[in-house]
Order: C-alpha cells, then structure tokens, then sequence
C-alpha cells in the first residue's frame, strides 16, 4: 500500500520547508509555484518582502537544523552572518542602548532573503533523492482552485501561467497551502461548499522601506533603533553576504520611510541617534530603497473544530501572518515544518487527517516538544 501523494502550494521557503518534511511520509510531492526560480539567489516578484532585511530567529535556527542537519553552517559558508544577541546586537530603546554581553544561547542568522530561500531549496532537492519520496516542481505554475468537497480535500486544479488558460488536476491525499499571505484558499473552500475560516486582523500601520550599502569600514555590531512614544520611528542596520548591509526604516501612519534615496539619511537623523546617522553618511548606496506597506497581523482560524474538511493544512503566513517587525515569519515557517513532520512521524494513518489535528500552534518561539 502506497503511503500518499501531497501537493504543496506555494514554493516559497514555507512551501519549501513543508516539501522537505514530507520527505520520506509520502510517495510524491509536487510543489506548485507561480514564479520561475532564478538560477542565482535573486528577488523575485512572488516574495515581495524579500528586498528588506530577514533574520532566522533563535527558535528558527534550531528548527531548521533539527529538520536538516548542517543547514545553519551552509548558510554561513554561503555568506550569512551568525549573530549573537546582546554580544553583537545593539538595541536602543526608550531608556536607551542595551548593554552589550556575550549570552550565548540566542543566535540569529542574517542573509538576503534571496539566499534563505536559494540554499534551503537546494538542501531539500539534495535530501530528496533516496528519501524514497519523489518531487516534482511545477514553475511558472499557479494553483487555481481545490478538488473534494465540504468534507475532504481531494486535490488542486492548476494552469501554467505562459500556457493558455486550460487547468489540470493534481490529486493528493494532503494538500498544503504554503502561498502565504495573499493566500486564496478561504474562497476556495467556500467554494466547496465548508465554511471560510474566521479572521482576525490587527494593522498598526506601520511601513518600511529597505536600502542596501557598502560600508567604507566595517562596522563590528548589528544596530536596533526602536521606536519611541515622542519618536513613533524606528531602525535596523545589519550585514548580509558579499560585503553589504540592509537598512530598514519603519514608522506608522503619518511617520511612514522614504522611498527616495535622497530622503533617507533625513529619517534616520529623525531617530536622534547620531551614531547610525554618521555612519550611513560613509557608506555607499548600491540599491535604492524598496518600501513596503503589507503589514498588518492576521489569523485565519483554521483550527476551529469541525471547520477545515480533511485533507488540508495551512501553514506559516497562509494561516497567520505577523508584523514584520518581529521578525518571525521565516522561524514560524521552520517551526511550521517540524511540527509537521513530527506528526507525520507520530502514527500510522498516513498525512491525509493527522497534521492538522496534532500539529501545534507553530508561532511558539521554541520547537514543539
């Protein structure tokens, strides 16, 4: 008896990392994603976010190397930067800069997110072969709709998006929506006649804007900005590989980042931090900066009883999305994954039912367990 066939919607790095933790519980996985990958760690349009600075939190970290050993170390010999807090992260808060020590246990990573997803992907590809589970990745390819009923998830309808209009079918005994925040899956499920899952939503408002730099000298600490009640604006200046560093302004309504170079250096003097200011003052500019203003937190209650047919899962931001000041998204995605596959380990029924009742809640700071 076969042990099942996923489809995984969405191949960025939670539809990724969902992929990998199937390895090895299924027969086959096809990962469906609307882009087409690059050849080189390079943004692409489907990560929209992925031009502002990413770190692997803490929690992240320990769950992407429970999931692939040696994971964290390629990271860093691809050019990410192995950071400890408070050791080499300097924050300023409403009482001023925290105290520099070395903690030891609370290391994050940061990179480009282009390179997060490139390296991840390619672990998992690599431990595919002889998982005795085979991947099929279908590019330029976008998920149209799912197949079943109000009771169970039997597949997903998809088209490739250079090629016409005409949609084929995708059978699985599990579907996972891993397409992240813009996900369509509630109109699909209302669409099967179950009900759309609850929503809750918090916008503070709050924008980005994100510039990458070359320093004249390097700088030998991550710098956090916070923000205050009298200065409602904030800051983040930290390395990524080739030798540049990621500049991330934040502010809420009415105190949102430019998205003009000639304007930066204006908002961060606004944060009344003069060490970050004259710093930025010898650096160069290699990219303009990028804003972004897709903010808001939301929940989608998938974990209501009785109100998601069997079949489905969603994870990461498909199920909730984050501010991206807390920098949690890519951890909860790595939490998202072991939870699953610790699941899928858990029993013998197989990936059609167990993930979603057993999994737990993934945006803890620390793997389940």
């Amino acid at each position: 008896m076969g042990k099942g066939d996923a489809v995984v919607v969405g191949g960025g790095l939670a539809g990724t990392l969902a992929a990998g933790a199937l390895l090895g519980h299924v027969d086959t996985v096809t990962l469906v994603e609307r882009d087409r990958y690059p050849d080189r760690p390079a943004f692409r349009k489907g990560v929209p976010q992925g031009r502002h600075l990413h770190v692997f939190l803490s929690g992240g970290r320990r769950a992407l190397e429970e999931l692939f050993p040696g994971l964290n170390g390629e990271l860093e010999a691809a050019g990410a930067h192995r950071l400890e807090a408070p050791r080499d992260v300097i924050t300023k808060g409403g009482n001023g800069w925290q105290r520099r020590f070395h903690e030891g246990r609370h290391a994050t990573t940061s990179c480009t997110r282009a390179l997060f997803d490139a390296t991840v992907r390619a672990r998992v590809l690599a431990e595919a072969e002889g998982s005795g589970t085979r991947v099929e990745v279908l590019q330029g390819t976008e998920a149209v709709g799912l197949l079943g009923g109000a009771d169970r998830v039997t597949g997903v309808r998809v088209r490739a998006r250079d090629a016409g209009r005409a949609e084929r079918e995708l059978p699985a005994d599990l579907v996972i929506d891993a397409s992240g925040r813009g996900s369509r899956a509630p109109k699909w499920l209302a669409e099967l006649g179950a009900p759309a899952p609850r929503e809750e939503v918090v916008d503070a408002g709050i924008g980005y804007c994100t510039q990458e730099f070359r320093p004249a000298e390097p700088l030998d600490m991550v710098m956090v900005i916070q923000p205050r009640p009298d200065c409602p604006r904030g800051a983040a200046w930290s390395p990524v590989e080739g030798g540049t560093w990621l500049l991330t302004l934040g502010g809420v309504r009415g105190h949102h980042p430019p998205t003009e170079s000639s304007e930066v250096p204006g908002f961060v003097k606004s944060l009344g931090e003069p060490a970050l200011y004259e710093h930025l003052l010898t650096c160069e500019p290699v990219s303009p900066p990028y804003g972004f203003r897709d903010t808001s937190n939301r929940r989608r209650h998938y974990d209501a009883p009785g109100g998601v047919p069997e079949g489905f899962l969603a994870v990461s931001d498909a199920a909730c999305t984050f501010n991206p000041i807390y920098g949690q998204g890519m951890a909860v995605a790595a939490l998202s994954g072991l939870a699953l596959r610790r699941c899928l380990a858990e029993g013998a029924c197989g990936p059609v039912s167990r993930p979603r009742r057993s999994a737990p809640w993934p945006g803890r700071a620390t793997p389940p367990g």
